[in-house]
């Protein structure tokens, strides 16, 4: 490796081009002999073959690097690691990441960790580091399991800030060495922790059904174990209470928030605490300038809230659609005792707010709100959501009018056409097969704006529920644009705006020990199932059904649609940061004394749209129940954030009881 001596503002620049090699080396130690044998003294015992294998896989450049003049690269034999890099200018780094695996039966522990070359000219002007990737460094007396890896990164920089530069080009030959020795001792992570109960607790099983474990993938995972135990496996990890609820194919450990501990318990006899609380909605004409923000921190001590990555924006028919999803504090300060969430249903003349403020909220959840601010609409069963086709209601009347099957759109004219009716009454249409959904409203069968009836509810005065449509579209084109493509993820929901501002403020810094799983939000409806004939079906449905999303509470890891898939890495349904809520299925198969908080509390799960869309919750007992996703009925639930621990990260104290909890440092 060469430092290049680069001094700013200088005329007269020596430029010497030298080549050296920076050379990884894994020294592999091992400390025990191979036996296999047969005793016999009335019995036998069996010395069982083992096997020792530490070897590096899965070398990745971080990006930003500088471009090696010979790229890192794993050498034969999977040992060793060569490179040749020239750090030009101070800031310049190069880092890369590779998993050491133990590939064998082995328990190992690191015996020494040394970096050698590094001379004393050099030392002003270099930093170097072989960390995991969780932020910690290597050490002596790491272990590694059998079958298991970790992630380490490597790093050689050029410091940024510096009072002097060399005077000359400085060449290095630097050796990383770490060695790993046999042990006796295994520790406890993510990974083995649920795999291991499930030896001497049946309660904690296996899972062996398929699933969405990676984006896009639908596989049969074989590292997945569920906690069905009724006594709440517990883990503190970030100064937080959460519930064990499974591994993931990747070994990751899925938590459920579970509220402040106190005494270092997290028993559920704790009391209420301080969180975010939704309380009403506010209407107003929106022709100030304030602030807007995405994210927003909250200080229960001085009961303020401030908003982070802020735009000062005035509302207008220009700029309001950028603003729905966003929370304003109706100033231009950005601090505030009561924060609002812009709702969908914002015109480019008013604003659809609601207020969140600092009240008690129950222990195991870290606020209430609704699901989303409106219920009007199938798009808002999304965690997140774009287009919105309004809910209408018409109720009896002695108005006749023509409806049809089908329609064909021309110069801005909708005209109905094949098999139409002319009909007066709701109970008409409710028991026609043929289903004639589309209408004018008039008795021409034209116009500009077509409506399809989806759902006529008799026990309502006879009400008939529609969206309008309009440019030609269909209801097969306005259900994909709520429900299906690939923009259906725009805005964030209230409950998603309120978990990422809870993770900024309190888990950002635990990033680097959170893996980056699925969190579904199945918004997918199985057409060809006899059970979802309704009146959203395009190929012709009973009006007197709801849209019933597939994924009633039950077992089944599997989400259908990738954009259902929320993940880090998923660009159609991308989270910003690595939590998200539950889904139904992970908890479905808990019993209620598992899910009790003795408060109502969502998942993440669909459950149908008639005359509004609702959601899956848990109901205060701990049975499953179904809520208007916004507060018709008064019911705000609770909010418990799910994040997924990597495979890698150790629990270094505990039993995982609610007195005893798993301890995560």
């Amino acid at each position: 490796m060469v430092l290049k001596n680069r001094r700013r503002f200088v005329n007269h620049k020596k430029k010497v081009m030298l080549l050296s090699i920076f050379f990884l080396l894994l020294f592999i130690t091992v400390g025990y002999a191979y036996l296999s044998a047969a005793l016999s003294i009335n019995g036998s015992t069996t010395i069982a073959s083992n096997t020792w294998d530490i070897h590096f896989a899965n070398l990745s450049v971080t990006d930003g690097s500088v471009t090696a003049i010979t790229p890192a690269e794993i050498q034969s034999g999977n040992t060793s690691i060569n490179y040749s890099v020239e750090l030009s200018l101070p800031g310049d780094y190069y880092e890369f990441s590779v998993d050491v695996v133990n590939g064998g039966t082995l328990p190992a522990k690191v015996s020494l960790v040394n970096i050698q070359g590094i001379s004393n000219s050099a030392l002003p002007y270099l930093e170097t580091s072989i960390m995991y990737d969780l932020g910690t460094n290597v050490q002596v007396d790491d272990l590694l399991n059998p079958n298991s890896s970790k992630k380490i990164i490597v790093r050689v920089a050029y410091i940024e800030d510096l009072n002097s530069l060399p005077e000359d080009d400085i060449e290095l030959d630097l050796t990383f060495i770490i060695s790993y020795v046999q042990t006796s001792e295994m520790e406890t992570n993510a990974s083995n922790l649920l795999q291991n109960l499930a030896v001497t607790n049946s309660c904690v099983t296996k899972y062996n059904s398929s699933a969405h474990e990676q984006i896009g993938v639908w596989s049969l995972p074989e590292n997945v174990y569920l906690d069905r135990c009724e006594d709440k496996r517990n883990v503190i990890f970030g100064g937080f209470c959460w519930q064990v609820i499974r591994t993931t194919e990747a070994g990751g450990l899925k938590l459920l928030y579970n509220g402040e501990p106190v005494e270092g318990k997290c028993e559920s006899t704790r009391e209420n605490h301080k969180g975010i609380v939704g309380n009403s909605r506010v209407f107003s004409t929106g022709n100030s300038e304030y602030l807007y923000g995405k994210l927003f921190t909250y200080d229960v001590s001085s009961n303020q809230f401030t908003l982070m990555d802020t735009t000062l924006s005035e509302w207008t028919s220009s700029t309001y659609m950028n603003l729905i999803g966003q929370y304003t504090c109706r100033n231009k300060t950005g601090k505030c005792s009561n924060i609002y969430y812009v709702g969908p249903s914002s015109t480019s003349t008013t604003t659809d707010l609601f207020l969140y403020k600092i009240a008690d909220t129950n222990y195991a959840q870290i606020g209430e709100s609704p699901f989303n601010t409106r219920d009007n609409s199938p798009a808002m069963v999304g965690y997140m959501f774009n287009k919105v086709y309004d809910r209408h209601t018409k109720y009896t009347s002695s108005t006749t009018y023509k409806f049809g099957k089908r329609f064909t759109y021309n110069n801005g004219t909708y005209t109905l056409f094949g098999k139409t009716k002319t009909i007066g009454d709701w109970e008409e249409i409710y028991e026609e097969f043929d289903l004639l959904h589309y209408t004018c409203w008039n008795l021409t069968g034209e116009c500009s704006e077509l409506s399809y009836i989806y759902y006529v509810d008799l026990d309502e005065d006879a009400d008939a529920y529609y969206i309008n449509l309009t440019d030609g579209k269909s209801l097969e084109d306005a259900w994909e644009e709520m429900i299906n493509d690939n923009g259906v993820n725009k805005y964030n929901s209230s409950v998603k705006g309120l978990i990422d501002s809870w993770y900024a403020q309190n888990l950002l810094n635990k990033t680097r020990m959170i893996d980056d799983a699925i969190y579904c939000n199945n918004r997918y409806i199985d057409w060809e199932s006899p059970l979802y004939i309704h009146g959203w079906d395009p190929n012709g449905g009973q009006v007197a059904e709801p849209a019933i999303f597939e994924d009633r509470i039950g077992t089944l890891l599997t989400c259908n649609q990738i954009t259902d898939q929320f993940s880090i890495n998923n660009d159609l349904a991308k989270l910003v940061y690595p939590v998200a809520l539950i889904s139904g299925n992970e908890i479905g198969g808990q019993s209620s004394t598992f899910r009790k908080t003795d408060a109502p509390w969502w998942t993440s799960t669909p459950a149908f749209f008639s005359t509004e869309a609702s959601v899956y919750v848990i109901l205060p007992n701990g049975s499953v129940g179904t809520f208007s996703v916004d507060m018709s009925y008064g019911q705000v639930a609770g909010v418990r954030p799910a994040i997924t621990l990597k495979p890698s990260v150790v629990i270094s104290s505990g039993t995982g009881s609610e007195a005893d909890p798993w301890i995560v440092e």
